[in-house]
């Protein structure tokens, strides 16, 4: 079905959606499972390990399909540096983990989050593991793409919104379509690279995807509430 409304470009599309998704789906099979988040898509991911990528394309972009064992590289490190252990967090703080594979790119998160009373959402902390390969030119360039896409992708999921009403957009400047400011920003980021011997890839969207559902990952675990739709304004997030 065509919606007939004009879009313009959006870094890292249709994996933002799917991930989302996904991710969020394998997290709730883990609560279901009563298993850890990270055993359960660490062992997901053993099962059957891909072919290393190598040309063609697809959803996840140029390079071919996902290869398990990368992936695993750095689901490890996230966690790793991340300290994962959810347990230690009490209620109304939560940590989430998810992963992407996104224009050739590995990109696993660890998000850490406070969820007060009334329902106020604070990012305290978002580690971030990636692996685009064995050359990194500028590695400050290459943190500030994953810094930058984690702040765009938690300010995507808090506020913007666009509403269509007789075939024309509702919000109509900046006060109706808010970005996130300074003090809505994650307190801590942390940025690691797995290097690799593999060919090297882009950086500039693969960091996107994993950022919702980490944070929204997280927020089950802070709350016991699922977020299905963003903004996140739409969801109900006060807790007792």
């Amino acid at each position: 079905m065509e919606a007939n409304i004009p879009t313009g470009p959006w870094r890292a599309p249709g994996n933002n959606v799917f991930n989302f998704v996904m991710q969020g789906f394998l997290d709730e099979l883990a609560h279901a499972a009563n298993r850890d988040p990270l055993e359960f898509r660490l062992e997901l991911l053993g099962q059957k390990k891909a072919a290393p990528a190598a040309g063609g394309g697809g959803r996840g972009g140029p390079g071919g399909g996902l290869n398990a064992e990368r992936m695993m590289g750095v689901v490890k490190l996230a966690a790793e540096k991340a300290g994962w252990n959810p347990k230690k967090f009490p209620k109304g703080q939560g940590q989430g983990i998810a992963f992407c594979f996104s224009h050739s790119g590995y990109v696993a998160m660890v998000a850490e989050v406070t969820v007060s009373k009334a329902g106020e959402l604070k990012v305290n902390r978002v580690v971030a593991a990636c692996d685009v390969g064995a050359q990194i030119v500028n590695l400050s360039g290459a943190e500030n793409q994953v810094e930058g896409s984690i702040i765009d992708g938690l300010g995507t999921m808090m506020y913007q919104e666009l509403n269509i009403e007789r075939g024309r957009i509702v919000q109509g400047n900046l006060t109706e379509y808010p970005m996130i400011r300074t003090t809505e920003a994650p307190a801590k980021i942390e940025v690691h690279f797995l290097r690799t011997d593999n060919a090297t890839t882009g950086l500039g969207e693969p960091a996107i995807p994993p950022v919702a559902p980490a944070i929204g990952n997280a927020i089950f675990a802070a709350t016991g509430k699922r977020v299905r739709q963003f903004p996140i304004s739409h969801t109900d997030l006060r807790w007792s």
